[in-house]
């Protein structure tokens, strides 16, 4: 095409633009603008002739030159001179067009913004405007009042904004924060049939971790489907039912998987971890369960494992809890694996360079004694020594049965720290409450030798073994003699009675079994038995698993290494609902306790592990950064106590928690929740590691 081609195409297009500016600017303007404008529609038409290649920019030199409006039109004397010397003949490597197309560009802009005597950042009409809010900016260092502008999803100017937006948000006298971080869901099923990800929504979480304690969806064989949902089901707690309805499978590989979450739209940043149980799965079949990987199982592993890095997974994870068996009793697959495999394993992601990795390890609970915590403990420092990349582990909890256990643990931490090592716990800000019947036991005594013998029974087996002296007298030492430590306290002064059936059992509620046995002068085993027997095994109780010491709890928040999440947002729904621990962190630790200032709260939930997990533009309030935002009432803010909703696909009951306090979540931009209802959009991405997350 011709010049005169070009110049007759372009004529209607020109004409409109000049119209546009003469309602502006004065008639001299215009004519600046005219040819500005002219040049800067060719070289756009002979990009586009030219298949949109463009090599090299000299936006940045040529922005130097345009220190008033008269050297900018000097720019465009130039430019149209350079235009007729090479009459439209592109050179050879493009780099003049390349300068040519930046030099138009920022003249436009140079020349509107200074006819204007405006900043350049006010030629733009902002998308979202909030102001006059206190901003906590995720650094940990003093709060301060101002405005913050968002254009593109992207925060575009902090502090002193003027100028108008399509939407503006007035923040006075309430907190303005970068969007929470939650670094261990297990979101993964839910994503398909609930994108909104409740209750994590409701809190102020704008990103988070799935794919943790060695558990995905993918890779997975057909053949595979029902075996990796029957160990999700009992690890994670949620029922067959749900996921067989719930879960599409679309997807074979984890690729494939990352695409069909994307597919969903979520209304939150997802962040993907891969998981070793599937990977172990998919490479060994039933195999995975009962004996060691070959050489060649390893390899095929790690080969899986980069395939999915290349896709964009953040990392893997791995869990070898004793408490995390599938339906039959039988282990995880991870739990099975030899420390040179996961170590071979783990380091298919070192070769990447990036992501990180999440492991649930012998650390809390151990079946015979601390040899095998030790272990697992070196086994990290290695893995840490090996990819240099973060390990997050679960985690830094009091427990009763080892009240001690969280400060040898910091000891450790402390060394690896010394050593350079990026090992970094994970931990909770509340006690972790579980509720749970003897017809639904879940996970609470699943590392109890004669409590595995009835688990797995069905519900009239298990009523049968119940009455049965001699199976109660070995329930009972599991329960209440055994002196190893286990999941479950033993402290049955923290076992509450939450729900009965029975209306002459009305009493008992809120009161704990120990409390019960005392007055009705009974062994505390009998009455937690016996009551569950004579309500058909559907008494609730509740107890706390963990965190029920709150100078300990407190220490632990504080802990400079500490990963404060543990919500498990996803999983355990019918018996644990942790998904507003930033609510109660802001709440309940920072206003009522006094156990740490507001800034370094909002640095723990946001900056922190934003940057320990490599999310490079999430976690603060600065220009270029996403804009996920959170605005709450400080006075107010505490999460609300959770209650049962029947939405699971197969109308299964969960657990279900909102907040008070929290006036704004934004993601990428878009108004998510106002005042605890759902806006309707659905700005949450997928978080593809090899993009930079």
């Amino acid at each position: 095409m011709d010049p005169h081609s070009i110049e007759r195409k372009l004529a209607a297009i020109l004409s409109a633009d000049v119209k546009g500016y003469s309602r502006l600017m004065g008639a001299d303007e215009v004519a600046t603008l005219r040819t500005l404008t002219t040049y800067r529609k060719v070289m756009d038409t002979l990009i586009e002739q030219h298949h949109g290649r463009v090599v090299g920019s000299a936006g940045d030199s040529v922005l130097a030159e345009f220190a008033s409006v008269v050297d900018a039109v000097q720019c465009a004397v130039v430019i149209q001179t350079t235009l007729k010397a090479e009459n439209t003949n592109l050179p050879p490597d493009r780099r003049m067009e390349s300068s040519l197309i930046a030099a138009c560009d920022r003249i436009l802009r140079a020349v509107i913004c200074r006819l204007r005597e405006v900043k350049k950042e006010d030629c733009m009409r902002y998308d979202l405007l909030v102001k006059n809010g206190r901003i906590y900016d995720g650094s940990g260092t003093e709060s301060y009042a101002g405005n913050i502008a968002v254009s593109g999803g992207r925060i575009v100017a902090v502090g002193e904004v003027s100028s108008d937006a399509r939407e503006v948000i007035n923040a006075d006298s309430l907190a303005v924060a970068p969007g929470f971080v939650d670094v261990h869901t297990h979101y993964d099923a839910q994503v398909f049939w609930d994108p909104l990800l409740t209750s994590s929504c409701w809190h102020g979480v704008t990103t988070l971790v799935m794919g943790n304690c060695g558990l995905a969806f993918a890779p997975c064989k057909p053949e595979h489907r029902d075996p990796l949902m029957h160990i999700f089901s009992r690890v994670e707690g949620l029922n067959m039912e749900t996921l067989e309805k719930g879960v599409p499978w679309t997807w074979t590989t984890f690729p494939e998987y990352l695409d069909a979450v994307e597919r969903m739209n979520p209304a939150l940043n997802l962040v993907a971890l891969m998981g070793h149980s599937p990977i172990r799965l998919y490479v060994m079949g039933k195999d995975a369960v009962e004996r060691h990987a070959t050489h060649t199982e390893v390899e095929q592993m790690k080969e899986l494992v980069r395939q999915g890095m290349r896709a964009g997974a953040a990392g893997l994870s791995v869990s070898r809890s004793p408490v995390q068996v599938g339906d039959h009793g039988e282990p995880m697959p991870g739990k099975v694996a030899e420390d040179e495999e996961l170590f071979e394993v783990c380091k298919a992601v070192g070769e990447f360079g990036r992501g990180f990795f999440e492991f649930n390890p012998r650390v809390l609970i151990y079946e015979k004694d601390k040899s095998e915590r030790e272990r697992d403990f070196e086994l990290l420092k290695a893995i840490a020594k090996e990819t240099r990349l973060p390990t997050t582990w679960i985690g830094l909890i009091h427990q009763w049965d080892q009240p001690a256990l969280w400060s040898e643990l910091m000891e450790k931490l402390d060394g690896a720290f010394r050593e350079g090592l990026p090992i970094y716990p994970q931990a909770s800000c509340r006690p972790i409450m579980f509720r749970f019947s003897l017809k639904n036991i879940a996970t609470i005594f699943d590392d109890m030798p004669n409590w595995k013998k009835v688990h797995f029974l069905t519900v009239e087996e298990r009523k049968q073994k119940f009455r049965d002296p001699e199976v109660r007298k070995g329930l009972r030492y599991d329960l209440v003699e055994d002196p190893v430590p286990r999941a479950f306290s033993k402290r049955w002064d923290l076992m509450y009675v939450n729900e009965v059936k029975l209306e002459k059992n009305k009493p008992l509620k809120g009161k704990s079994v120990a409390e019960i046995a005392r007055v009705q002068g009974k062994d505390v085993f009998d009455i937690f038995m016996d009551l569950s027997l004579e309500e058909d095994l559907d008494t609730q109780f509740l107890t706390p698993l963990a965190n029920a010491d709150e100078e300990a709890v407190s220490k632990i928040i504080n802990y400079p290494y500490s990963l404060v999440s543990l919500s498990d947002g996803g999983a355990h729904v019918q018996y644990i609902c942790d998904t507003g621990y930033p609510s109660h962190l802001l709440g309940h630790w920072v206003r009522e306790n006094k156990a740490m200032s507001l800034e370094k709260a909002i640095k723990v939930l946001a900056a922190y592990p934003a940057a320990t997990l490599g999310l490079k533009d999430r976690g603060m309030i600065r220009p270029g950064m996403a804009a996920d935002l959170v605005i709450f009432d400080p006075d107010t803010i505490r999460p609300l106590e959770p209650y049962t909703v029947n939405d699971l696909p197969g109308d299964g009951p969960r657990l279900f928690q909102k907040c008070e306090g929290m006036h704004y979540t934004i993601v990428n931009g878009q108004v998510l929740t106002k005042d605890g209802e759902h806006t309707g959009a659905y700005p949450g991405q997928l978080l593809r590691g090899n993009s930079g997350m």
